[in-house]
């Protein structure tokens, strides 16, 4: 469940990474009358978000090999929404939050609304990030398993 959730996480940050390029690119085409060039550019100066999608699901497959890793998802999940809250403290977010994004069909949806979307799924995902628990190896109860044999099986076929 838990790496069913951090997955679902690392996907959402994915789907957090596109969603905010396409936002803060027609942010700029409507206010600014910035052409094509500025996609590419967004892309470049983004792309370290995809770090953390891509570090959620090394760690949601493999975690006990990826395990060091969850203190730097950590920080980077905790940069990000404080970002977003600084973004909104600053009075910046007031121009996407009026806007509106193209939806399905002919609905519309608030840029509030998504904003506000955005920010929910992102506290979600740092608390999923924050009761990630590294498992421990288990260690068999008994005295015998705890410590190692005196040969490995090539040296017992090798011995004289």
């Amino acid at each position: 469940m838990r790496r069913g959730l951090l997955l679902a996480g690392s996907l959402w940050e994915l789907v957090r990474f596109f969603l905010m390029l396409i936002l803060f690119a027609s942010l700029l085409r409507v206010t600014s009358g910035a052409g094509p060039w500025v996609f590419p550019w967004l892309l470049v100066v983004g792309s370290g978000g995809l770090l953390i999608a891509a570090g959620g699901g090394m760690l949601a497959l493999f975690p006990a090999r990826y395990a060091p890793l969850i203190a730097l998802l950590r920080l980077g999940k905790a940069l990000g929404v404080f970002s977003l809250i600084m973004l909104a403290v600053s009075g910046a977010l007031r121009i996407v939050a009026g806007s509106e994004i193209p939806g399905i069909g002919r609905q519309a949806i608030p840029g509030g609304a998504v904003l506000l979307g955005v920010f929910l799924l992102d506290l979600l995902f740092l608390g999923v990030l924050i009761g990630w628990r590294v498992e421990e190896p288990r260690v068999p109860a008994s005295g015998q398993g705890a410590r190692l044999p005196e040969y490995n099986e090539a040296e017992v076929r090798d011995f004289h």
